[in-house]
């Protein structure tokens, strides 16, 4: 069975709203096994959102409308399935009591245009949507099936989770699952993953692999089909362990695992506190260590990248400290100073070389003490975004015993 979006609204076009609908309705699909090929947004215009609807029942099984089903004069994707249906509009007595119905419960006065949202194409079935005024509907024609959702984020889930995925199992006798997995990668580039494990993302064979590159890491998506969710889940292990092998078991988390909680949990174990010191970050590891919140954090200092020195005067060159000499040495002493106004067992201090453009770093805790130098790349929130990433990742791979590099 093939399936289709088609989004409908004017604002999704303008960008004013994003449109999240689309996300959640392919997730929501996948996982229950229903092969969606191709989505497409549409403004508000009669004669091509009729176009959109034919050109998909041309290609599709199932096509999946979000948005037009309102009381409003540019709510038109009733009338817009009628036409390209070729069935007229009949009005639903019947639906127009629920509405009558659901107002007073509100407290609210029906106005003369919710009369709209009674009216169906001939021989369309009407779906309840108890979190809204706006009724779903399901076009079955020898063409395809047109199910048509409000765009309202939650009217529209429950809708597909509670009616529509089990209508359309229950049509197409779609009985298995698909259930994935995404592994987090920081600290190597997209290209250096791709490399490892290329042949793995090519062989295309079930379970699928796949990689999506953001500024905060590479996410490596592992995908199985099966017929029931523990049977996928057991494709996957196999995969994911192979996945580690080639990256030397840098690979963490689950899904929405992220690295400032992978490393919360880690010192939590230990029952280990941290302090930080941000200079080329501007406090971003704060930001998302308290967002948590982190049990393991306990605060530090945002400093300009030029402030260090009124801190940690630049002591004797160091030619083995990462990062080279004096600015090496005053990641250590930032990290130390750290330690004590802190009265915590970590310290994690970033220090900006400006003669270099980059950042030194450096670790301390009872287990002992890792430097590190991180590159720079953009500018801006992107910079600190991807700086902060790095340094939570070289405390995760010390905590674990991980090398710097793979």
């Amino acid at each position: 069975m093939r399936c289709e979006l088609l989004m409908i609204g004017t604002e999704l076009l303008l960008g004013q709203i994003t449109d999240s609908n689309a996300a959640y309705m392919g997730r929501q699909l996948a996982e229950n096994g229903i092969n969606l090929y191709q989505k497409v947004t549409v403004g508000d215009n009669p004669a091509r959102i009729v176009g959109a609807l034919n050109d998909a029942l041309a290609r599709a099984d199932v096509v999946l409308c979000s948005g037009g089903l309102g009381p409003t004069e540019d709510d038109i994707t009733r009338e817009c399935v009628a036409e390209a249906l070729g069935w007229p509009l009949e009005y639903h007595p019947e639906l127009y009591e629920i509405l009558l119905a659901r107002f007073s419960r509100l407290g609210r006065n029906i106005t003369e245009n919710n009369k709209r949202q009674a009216m169906l194409p001939r021989g369309a079935e009407a779906i309840e949507n108890p979190h809204g005024t706006a009724p779903g509907l399901i076009a079955a024609s020898e063409r395809g099936v047109i199910i048509c959702m409000p765009g309202v984020p939650h009217e529209l889930k429950p809708m597909l989770d509670e009616r529509i995925i089990p209508w359309l199992k229950h049509r197409f006798g779609i009985a298995g699952v698909l259930r994935y997995r995404s592994l987090k990668v920081c600290g190597i580039g997209e290209s250096r993953v791709d490399a490892l494990m290329g042949d793995l993302i090519l062989s295309g064979a079930n379970p699928t692999v796949g990689l999506l590159a953001g500024p905060d890491g590479v996410v490596v998506r592992i995908a199985a089909r099966a017929d029931t969710a523990e049977a996928a889940e057991a494709l996957m292990d196999p995969v994911e362990a192979e996945v580690q092998e080639r990256l030397g078991g840098i690979a963490f988390g689950r899904d929405n695992d992220t690295i400032e909680s992978v490393v919360d949990g880690l010192l939590q174990a230990r029952g280990w506190r941290m302090a930080v010191a941000e200079t080329s970050t501007g406090g971003t590891i704060a930001q998302r260590m308290l967002c948590l919140p982190a049990v393991s954090f306990a605060g530090g200092y945002v400093l300009a990248p030029d402030e260090t020195a009124r801190w940690i005067p630049a002591g004797p060159d160091d030619d083995d400290a990462p990062g080279g000499g004096s600015v090496g040495r005053q990641g250590v002493d930032m990290g130390r100073r750290l330690l004590l106004d802190f009265s915590v067992t970590c310290a994690l201090a970033l220090v900006f070389d400006p003669g270099a453009g980059r950042t030194v770093g450096a670790f301390l805790c009872p287990a002992g003490m890792r430097q590190f130098v991180l590159g720079h790349y953009g500018d801006g929130a992107l910079s600190q975004l991807r700086l902060s990433v790095a340094a939570l990742e070289q405390v995760r791979r010390f905590l674990m015993g991980l090398p710097d590099e793979v």
